[in-house]
Parts: C-alpha cells; sequence; structure tokens
C-alpha cells in the first residue's frame, strides 16, 4: 500500500464506527492506547480492534521488560502497515489467527464475527487492488515467475511505473513488476527461472562452520565433469551426514540472481554419497531441486 492506498483501506476499515487502529502490541500501562485518526501513527505492526465483537481486548505483564503485551489476537486483526522508504514500498498485511483451522487461540465467542469481518476486508482488498505481477531479480531482469498471492493498491502501482520498487519480504535484490492482465501470456514468456544444476564430485578441503543453525559450511569441491568450472570453494548447506576428505558428494548449483558477487553460479547444496545410497541420494536431490 502506498500512503494513498492505506487511507482508502481504513476509511473501508472505519465505516465500523466502533472499530479502533491499535498503534502497537507493547505499552508502559495496562491502558491499550487506539484511535481512528492515524495521521500521526508511525508504528507499523498494528492491530484493528472492534469494540462491538471484543468489548476490550487482554494484555500481559511482562516483568522482564516491565510493559504490558497485548494478547487476545484471536479477536484482533493484524495489520503490518507497508513500509515506504526513498525508492520501495515493502509489502504488509492483513491476519487473523482464527482464519487457521486448530490453532489453540480461537475464540468461539468471536470466531464467526471476526472471520466475517476478515473476509469482508479480504474482498474489499481484493476488488480495489490488484495481482497482476511478476517476481523478478533485479539484478536479473529476465529470471523470475508470476506472483499472484501479493495484492497491490493503484496508488502502489503507478510509484512503480515511476521507478519505485516493490518489495516483498523475501530477497532485497528482487521486486514485484506489474502487467496488464490481458497481455499475461506475452509477458510471461519475456521470463525464465534460474539455471540449476547438479554435479558430481570429491571434497579435497574441509573449511568452517559458517552457520550451524543453516548447516553451512565451506567445502572445497574438485568436480568430475559436466560443470563449468574444474573446482569449487563456497559456503554449502549441508543435511545429513558431513563430508569428509576425499568423500564423493553431489552438489547442487543455481545461477547468481542476487548479483552480491561477481561469481556467475551459487552454491546450494552437499550431500555425501557412498554405494548404498548414491542414486537414492541423486534422486532425491534432483526431485528437490527439480533439475
Amino acid at each position: 500500500m502506498a500512503p494513498e492506498d492505506e487511507a482508502a483501506f481504513l476509511g473501508f476499515v472505519f465505516e465500523r464506527p466502533t472499530v479502533y487502529l491499535i498503534p502497537d502490541v507493547r505499552n508502559s500501562t495496562p491502558e491499550i492506547p487506539h484511535t481512528r485518526d492515524v495521521r500521526a501513527i508511525r508504528s507499523l505492526h498494528c492491530m484493528l480492534w472492534d469494540k462491538d465483537i471484543l468489548p476490550r481486548p487482554q494484555v500481559e505483564h511482562i516483568p522482564s521488560g516491565n510493559d504490558y503485551h497485548l494478547r487476545s489476537e484471536e479477536s484482533l486483526i493484524q495489520f503490518l502497515r507497508s513500509p515506504l522508504k526513498k525508492d520501495s514500498i515493502v509489502a504488509g498485511r492483513i491476519a487473523l489467527s482464527t482464519g487457521w483451522k486448530g490453532v489453540p487461540y480461537t475464540n468461539p465467542k468471536t470466531v464467526r464475527a471476526m472471520t466475517a469481518w476478515y473476509n469482508a476486508l479480504s474482498r474489499w482488498i481484493k476488488s480495489t487492488f490488484k495481482n497482476s505481477f511478476v517476481y523478478a531479480s533485479d539484478f536479473k531482469p529476465n529470471v523470475g515467475s508470476r506472483e499472484r498471492l501479493v495484492w497491490v493498491g493503484p496508488c502502489a502501482i503507478e510509484m512503480s511505473l515511476q521507478g519505485v520498487k516493490l518489495k516483498q519480504n523475501g530477497p532485497p535484490e528482487y521486486s514485484l513488476h506489474y502487467f496488464d492482465p490481458a497481455t499475461e501470456d506475452s509477458v510471461l514468456a519475456g521470463y525464465r527461472e534460474p539455471e540449476k544444476f547438479v554435479v558430481i564430485g570429491r571434497v579435497v578441503h574441509v573449511g568452517d562452520v559458517v552457520s550451524t543453525a543453516m548447516r553451512q559450511q565451506i567445502f572445497r569441491v574438485a568436480i568430475e565433469k559436466d560443470a563449468p568450472f574444474s573446482e569449487f570453494e563456497g559456503t554449502f548447506t549441508c543435511v545429513g551426514p558431513e563430508p569428509r576428505l576425499g568423500d564423493e558428494v553431489a552438489c547442487v548449483f543455481s545461477e547468481n540472481i542476487f548479483g552480491r558477487h561477481a561469481e556467475p553460479w551459487e552454491p546450494r547444496e552437499i550431500k555425501k554419497l557412498t554405494a548404498v545410497n548414491r542414486e537414492r541420494v541423486l534422486e532425491g536431490i534432483r526431485k528437490a531441486w527439480r533439475v
């Protein structure tokens, strides 16, 4: 949402006289600040509250921070506003916890009213905003694919046509590009998937662990064949048995679509191969990476 799109959306939201915006989920007192005038609100993490559905949300005192955290998520609509920067707009969202079946927070007293309210907001967005977009690399503009899950306001679209980037919460080097739905086939014909390939080689050096949580480690691998290089050293993701010096491995590489370095290829995953698991591992890799 551009600011004008947000104003139009909140204008619809506030057609209900009992609806207010809660500008923050943490406060210094148990009182819940709320307003229908958002001009001075700078917070991006807000909640929409209908007093007719929930007379008063609950708060919880958190001793470690000596503040109060807003609860009652099941009876409020999360409203993450779209950050507007100098040359970009980042996607926000509306969300409702009762939209997920089986979540323990569902309040039987409010679930029907909240679901109906959320659906009304969703219908308004889909009738007013557009979702005809390609999500593509800024570094390699012909690498991209159809994006159907993001809806963008008309003023944000107009800003994008003037050079402002529309960003999701993914890689900062990717942007959304609007197209006329009538031209979808011809537009999509100009985009392609990133190139990927799997090669087999042997580990000639085991380097440092880059991230334990992400299971990333540096390996240097001598490639047997069918690769644009005979040897490669980089940070691979390693899930499963850790390859050791001399082990045969399968390596996945993908095209450099972010432009964060000069190398044309990105190391992605490395898997140890044995006589027993070789064919099964290779089949699993090709299926997972669609190569």
